[in-house]
């Protein structure tokens, strides 16, 4: 009678032992298949392989053909970056109505311009009224830019010739070129932008960052595209279309047309 509870008993524990086993091994291949789903990978890498990709394609910045610019005045002053901009522009201290203000020479942002500064400059403020200025005049004026993350409105000031232009919005020199002024939080569409300058809005052009990254956008890119400024004072790019680098591009200095 003994001998049968004992056995028994031994029949019941490795009846429960088997039961144990078998749940740790479910358990086990249940997470070995919960590993095997990447999606999240998928999703997050696919955008860094098209710009991946992108940059595996794009010619050197030295090697394309430059054409016509819109330059961006905030982005060639506001700090050092490679590439393009190797140092940072210093503040040189001018009167101004009698006042010593801190001001940058707008030659900072007239060397890239690609064609030369001649004739008469259209200098157009933020309420769209317009002055003429001879172009050696418009070459040695100043931006006097009180604090780049105040948004406030730049004053051009020649202090040779006494030339200014409070509240400067955006220049078109005699070739079609200029320099354009984007204050923090301000939004700039590419399509009035074009519009302004009387640019091709069929044609593609490039947007340069000051790294020498370049992207060409195209029509399709205008009606939403938009160059902002940040609250640290640059100017940024956002194209929410666009595949290439997520539409997002920094620190933007010009607006470029290619040349074929």
């Amino acid at each position: 009678m003994k001998m049968r509870k004992i056995l028994a008993l031994l029949m019941v524990m490795m009846f429960t032992f088997s039961i144990v086993g078998c749940g740790n091994n479910a358990g086990s291949s249940e997470g070995e298949k919960k590993k095997e789903l990447p999606v999240a990978q998928e999703n997050t890498e696919a955008p860094a392989e098209a710009e991946d990709h992108y940059k595996s394609t794009m010619k050197a910045y030295d090697e394309i053909k430059h054409g016509s610019r819109i330059v961006i005045l905030q982005n060639t002053l506001v700090m050092k970056r490679e590439g393009l901009l190797t140092e940072a522009p210093a503040a040189e201290t001018i009167n101004y109505q009698g006042n010593e203000v801190q001001a940058y020479a707008m030659t900072n942002a007239t060397q890239f311009l690609t064609k030369e500064l001649t004739g008469q400059v259209a200098v157009y403020n933020v309420a769209g009224e317009k002055v003429e200025v001879a172009a050696e005049d418009f070459n040695g004026m100043y931006a006097i830019i009180d604090d780049f993350q105040s948004g406030n409105p730049v004053t051009l000031y020649n202090p040779a010739t006494g030339t200014a232009a409070a509240e400067f919005a955006y220049a078109i020199t005699s070739n079609g070129e200029g320099v354009l002024s984007v204050i923090t939080e301000q939004d700039v569409n590419v399509q009035e932008l074009l519009a302004a300058y009387g640019w091709d809005a069929t044609k593609t052009y490039n947007l340069v960052a000051t790294d020498l990254f370049y992207i060409p956008i195209t029509p399709e890119d205008y009606d939403e595209g938009g160059i902002r400024g940040t609250l640290s004072g640059s100017v940024n790019a956002s194209f929410p279309e666009m595949v290439i680098a997520m539409g997002k591009i920094n620190d933007v200095v010009f607006l470029e047309q290619i040349e074929e």
